[in-house]
Protein backbone atom coordinates (compact mmCIF):
# COMPACT_ATOMS: atom_id res chain seq x y z
CA UNK A 1 0.00 0.00 0.00
CA UNK A 2 2.69 2.51 0.96
CA UNK A 3 4.39 2.42 -2.95
CA UNK A 4 0.56 2.57 -4.04
CA UNK A 5 0.13 5.71 -2.70
CA UNK A 6 3.58 7.04 -3.15
CA UNK A 7 2.97 6.60 -7.10
CA UNK A 8 -0.16 8.60 -6.89
CA UNK A 9 1.29 11.28 -5.05
CA UNK A 10 3.86 11.16 -8.07
CA UNK A 11 1.15 10.93 -10.67
CA UNK A 12 -0.59 14.17 -9.00
CA UNK A 13 2.97 16.10 -9.09
CA UNK A 14 3.72 15.11 -12.68
CA UNK A 15 0.09 16.78 -13.36
CA UNK A 16 1.15 19.50 -11.27
CA UNK A 17 4.22 20.03 -13.33
CA UNK A 18 2.53 20.65 -16.44
CA UNK A 19 -0.39 22.44 -14.98
CA UNK A 20 1.51 25.59 -13.64
CA UNK A 21 4.17 25.75 -16.44
CA UNK A 22 4.11 29.70 -16.82
CA UNK A 23 3.22 31.19 -20.27
CA UNK A 24 5.67 33.32 -22.07
CA UNK A 25 7.69 33.90 -25.53
CA UNK A 26 7.89 31.45 -28.23
CA UNK A 27 10.61 28.79 -27.31
CA UNK A 28 14.05 29.26 -27.97
CA UNK A 29 14.07 33.36 -27.34
CA UNK A 30 13.99 32.94 -23.62
CA UNK A 31 16.11 29.33 -22.79
CA UNK A 32 18.69 28.62 -25.36
CA UNK A 33 21.35 27.73 -22.40
CA UNK A 34 19.02 24.84 -21.15
CA UNK A 35 18.66 23.16 -24.27
CA UNK A 36 22.33 23.56 -25.45
CA UNK A 37 23.38 20.50 -26.78
CA UNK A 38 26.07 20.10 -24.57
CA UNK A 39 26.18 21.79 -21.15
CA UNK A 40 28.32 21.32 -17.94
CA UNK A 41 27.27 22.38 -14.74
CA UNK A 42 29.40 23.07 -11.21
CA UNK A 43 27.95 24.18 -8.20
CA UNK A 44 27.60 24.27 -4.30
CA UNK A 45 25.02 22.57 -2.38
CA UNK A 46 23.61 23.35 1.46
CA UNK A 47 21.01 20.76 2.67
CA UNK A 48 19.16 19.94 6.30
CA UNK A 49 18.97 16.34 6.96
CA UNK A 50 16.50 14.71 9.12
CA UNK A 51 16.75 10.55 9.69
CA UNK A 52 14.48 8.93 11.57
CA UNK A 53 14.24 5.06 12.77
CA UNK A 54 11.15 3.41 13.99
CA UNK A 55 12.78 2.71 17.30
CA UNK A 56 13.01 6.47 18.58
CA UNK A 57 16.58 7.30 17.14
CA UNK A 58 17.38 9.73 15.04
CA UNK A 59 20.08 12.00 13.23
CA UNK A 60 19.32 15.83 12.13
CA UNK A 61 21.28 18.46 10.95
CA UNK A 62 22.90 20.27 7.81
CA UNK A 63 25.64 19.41 5.06
CA UNK A 64 27.57 21.14 2.60
CA UNK A 65 29.21 20.20 -0.64
CA UNK A 66 29.68 19.81 -4.00
CA UNK A 67 28.25 19.42 -7.11
CA UNK A 68 28.71 18.10 -11.28
CA UNK A 69 26.91 17.51 -13.81
CA UNK A 70 26.95 17.16 -17.86
CA UNK A 71 24.05 17.30 -20.25
CA UNK A 72 23.37 16.57 -23.89
CA UNK A 73 20.30 17.05 -25.90
CA UNK A 74 19.05 16.32 -29.27
CA UNK A 75 16.04 15.21 -28.74
CA UNK A 76 16.89 12.54 -26.61
CA UNK A 77 18.17 14.18 -23.47
CA UNK A 78 21.21 11.78 -21.16
CA UNK A 79 21.88 13.40 -18.03
CA UNK A 80 25.12 12.44 -15.26
CA UNK A 81 25.88 13.93 -12.17
CA UNK A 82 27.70 13.68 -9.00
CA UNK A 83 26.97 15.42 -5.19
CA UNK A 84 29.51 15.08 -2.42
CA UNK A 85 28.14 16.73 1.22
CA UNK A 86 29.89 16.70 4.28
CA UNK A 87 28.34 17.41 7.55
CA UNK A 88 28.53 17.20 11.56
CA UNK A 89 24.70 16.08 12.50
CA UNK A 90 23.24 15.47 16.00
CA UNK A 91 22.38 12.02 17.23
CA UNK A 92 19.71 11.11 19.37
CA UNK A 93 19.19 7.38 20.30
CA UNK A 94 21.45 4.94 22.47
CA UNK A 95 24.29 2.95 22.59
CA UNK A 96 24.08 -1.02 21.93
CA UNK A 97 23.43 -1.58 25.52
CA UNK A 98 20.84 1.13 25.43
CA UNK A 99 21.96 3.42 27.38
CA UNK A 100 20.75 6.99 26.17
CA UNK A 101 22.77 8.82 24.20
CA UNK A 102 23.12 12.36 22.39
CA UNK A 103 26.20 12.80 20.37
CA UNK A 104 27.85 14.16 17.62
CA UNK A 105 28.32 12.36 14.11
CA UNK A 106 30.42 12.81 11.06
CA UNK A 107 28.71 12.07 8.04
CA UNK A 108 29.20 12.24 4.64
CA UNK A 109 27.28 11.27 1.15
CA UNK A 110 28.45 10.77 -2.35
CA UNK A 111 25.58 10.17 -5.09
CA UNK A 112 26.13 9.53 -8.29
CA UNK A 113 23.03 9.31 -11.07
CA UNK A 114 22.64 9.13 -14.89
CA UNK A 115 19.34 9.59 -16.85
CA UNK A 116 17.65 9.01 -20.04
CA UNK A 117 14.54 11.17 -21.09
CA UNK A 118 13.26 12.83 -24.75
CA UNK A 119 12.25 16.34 -25.01
CA UNK A 120 9.04 16.92 -26.17
CA UNK A 121 8.62 21.27 -27.57
CA UNK A 122 5.81 23.11 -27.40
CA UNK A 123 6.12 26.86 -28.42
CA UNK A 124 6.50 27.79 -25.14
CA UNK A 125 7.93 25.06 -22.97
CA UNK A 126 10.19 21.51 -22.56
CA UNK A 127 8.32 18.56 -21.18
CA UNK A 128 10.64 15.75 -20.68
CA UNK A 129 9.86 12.27 -19.02
CA UNK A 130 12.67 10.11 -18.23
CA UNK A 131 14.18 7.37 -16.59
CA UNK A 132 17.65 6.47 -14.96
CA UNK A 133 19.78 4.72 -12.39
CA UNK A 134 21.03 6.02 -8.89
CA UNK A 135 23.92 4.98 -6.68
CA UNK A 136 23.67 6.67 -3.22
CA UNK A 137 26.48 5.86 -0.80
CA UNK A 138 26.15 7.07 3.01
CA UNK A 139 29.20 7.14 5.74
CA UNK A 140 27.97 7.33 9.37
CA UNK A 141 29.99 7.84 12.11
CA UNK A 142 28.56 8.74 16.00
CA UNK A 143 31.66 10.33 17.94
CA UNK A 144 30.89 8.80 21.66
CA UNK A 145 31.93 6.09 23.63
CA UNK A 146 30.29 3.05 22.50
CA UNK A 147 29.83 5.19 19.02
CA UNK A 148 30.37 3.53 15.62
CA UNK A 149 30.29 3.64 11.63
CA UNK A 150 27.73 2.69 9.46
CA UNK A 151 27.63 2.31 5.63
CA UNK A 152 24.69 2.66 3.62
CA UNK A 153 24.38 2.04 0.06
CA UNK A 154 21.39 2.87 -2.04
CA UNK A 155 20.46 1.34 -5.72
CA UNK A 156 17.79 2.71 -7.28
CA UNK A 157 16.17 4.31 -10.59
CA UNK A 158 14.96 7.75 -10.70
CA UNK A 159 11.55 7.79 -12.66
CA UNK A 160 9.83 11.68 -13.15
CA UNK A 161 9.65 14.62 -15.98
CA UNK A 162 11.45 17.57 -16.03
CA UNK A 163 9.61 20.90 -17.26
CA UNK A 164 11.09 24.13 -18.41
CA UNK A 165 9.67 27.27 -19.32
CA UNK A 166 10.82 30.88 -20.12
CA UNK A 167 10.44 33.54 -17.68
CA UNK A 168 11.06 37.38 -18.00
CA UNK A 169 14.03 38.79 -18.01
CA UNK A 170 16.09 35.79 -19.87
CA UNK A 171 15.52 33.30 -16.69
CA UNK A 172 13.66 30.24 -17.26
CA UNK A 173 11.58 27.98 -14.50
CA UNK A 174 12.08 24.54 -14.41
CA UNK A 175 10.15 21.86 -12.37
CA UNK A 176 11.32 18.22 -11.45
CA UNK A 177 9.03 15.62 -10.22
CA UNK A 178 10.44 11.99 -9.58
CA UNK A 179 9.54 8.67 -7.60
CA UNK A 180 12.56 6.70 -6.85
CA UNK A 181 12.63 2.93 -7.65
CA UNK A 182 14.24 1.02 -4.95
CA UNK A 183 16.44 -1.98 -6.03
CA UNK A 184 18.33 -2.66 -3.01
CA UNK A 185 20.12 -1.35 -0.04
CA UNK A 186 22.55 -2.45 2.21
CA UNK A 187 24.03 -1.27 5.43
CA UNK A 188 27.61 -2.39 6.96
CA UNK A 189 27.31 -1.71 11.33
CA UNK A 190 31.08 -1.36 12.06
CA UNK A 191 29.80 -2.79 15.56
CA UNK A 192 33.48 -4.00 16.43
CA UNK A 193 33.65 -0.13 16.98
CA UNK A 194 31.41 -0.21 20.40
CA UNK A 195 32.61 -3.75 21.68
CA UNK A 196 35.10 -5.63 21.85
CA UNK A 197 34.67 -9.03 19.49
CA UNK A 198 31.88 -8.22 17.65
CA UNK A 199 32.13 -8.86 14.11
CA UNK A 200 30.51 -6.37 11.70
CA UNK A 201 27.10 -7.24 10.07
CA UNK A 202 25.81 -6.28 6.90
CA UNK A 203 22.14 -6.19 6.85
CA UNK A 204 20.24 -6.37 3.10
CA UNK A 205 17.60 -3.91 2.68
CA UNK A 206 14.97 -4.81 0.39
CA UNK A 207 11.57 -2.49 0.23
CA UNK A 208 11.32 1.40 0.15
CA UNK A 209 10.69 4.22 -2.13
CA UNK A 210 11.83 7.38 -2.54
CA UNK A 211 10.46 10.95 -3.88
CA UNK A 212 11.76 14.53 -5.18
CA UNK A 213 10.60 17.70 -6.21
CA UNK A 214 12.44 20.89 -7.30
CA UNK A 215 12.50 24.18 -8.40
CA UNK A 216 14.96 25.52 -11.19
CA UNK A 217 15.52 29.12 -11.61
CA UNK A 218 18.28 29.20 -14.48
CA UNK A 219 19.31 32.91 -16.37
CA UNK A 220 20.48 33.09 -19.42
CA UNK A 221 23.88 34.03 -18.76
CA UNK A 222 24.43 30.15 -16.74
CA UNK A 223 23.43 30.81 -13.24
CA UNK A 224 20.88 28.47 -11.79
CA UNK A 225 19.76 28.40 -7.76
CA UNK A 226 17.58 24.87 -7.51
CA UNK A 227 15.54 24.78 -3.90
CA UNK A 228 14.53 20.84 -3.80
CA UNK A 229 13.04 18.50 -1.01
CA UNK A 230 13.14 14.69 -0.99
CA UNK A 231 11.98 11.58 0.83
CA UNK A 232 13.00 8.29 1.65
CA UNK A 233 11.12 5.91 3.30
CA UNK A 234 12.92 2.17 3.99
CA UNK A 235 11.38 -0.83 5.45
CA UNK A 236 13.21 -2.74 7.99
CA UNK A 237 16.39 -4.65 6.54
CA UNK A 238 16.98 -8.42 6.61
CA UNK A 239 18.59 -10.15 9.73
CA UNK A 240 22.35 -10.78 9.83
CA UNK A 241 24.03 -12.88 12.30
CA UNK A 242 25.98 -10.95 15.51
CA UNK A 243 28.96 -12.95 16.55
CA UNK A 244 31.38 -12.01 19.61
CA UNK A 245 35.18 -13.59 18.97
CA UNK A 246 33.48 -15.75 16.32
CA UNK A 247 30.49 -17.36 18.59
CA UNK A 248 27.04 -16.37 17.77
CA UNK A 249 25.28 -14.43 19.81
CA UNK A 250 22.16 -13.32 18.38
CA UNK A 251 21.45 -11.42 15.02
CA UNK A 252 21.10 -7.47 14.17
CA UNK A 253 18.92 -5.66 12.00
CA UNK A 254 18.62 -2.31 10.82
CA UNK A 255 15.03 -0.81 11.89
CA UNK A 256 12.70 0.92 9.35
CA UNK A 257 13.46 4.41 8.92
CA UNK A 258 12.76 7.50 6.59
CA UNK A 259 14.75 10.50 5.59
CA UNK A 260 13.62 14.05 4.81
CA UNK A 261 16.08 16.30 3.28
CA UNK A 262 15.46 19.82 2.11
CA UNK A 263 18.03 21.08 0.07
CA UNK A 264 19.61 24.19 -2.20
CA UNK A 265 21.69 24.08 -4.89
CA UNK A 266 23.80 26.89 -6.46
CA UNK A 267 25.60 27.42 -9.54
CA UNK A 268 26.86 27.55 -12.97
CA UNK A 269 26.18 26.06 -16.69
CA UNK A 270 28.11 26.02 -19.20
Amino acid sequence: MTRVRSICWVVCLLAMAGTFLPRGPAFGEGMPRVTSKHSFEFGLSTRYIEYDEDIDVEWDGFMYGLIAGYTYRDKVMLHTSLEYTYGELEYDGRTQGGTPLEADTEDWIVEWRGLVGYDAMTNESVVTPFVGIGYRYWNDTIEATGGYEREIVYLYSPIGVKTMAPLSAGWTLGITAEYDLFWKGEVKSHLSDAVIGYNDPENDQDSGYGLRFSLSFREQAGLFIEPYIAYWDIDRSDLARLTQFGIPIGYAYEPGNDTTIYGLRLGWTY
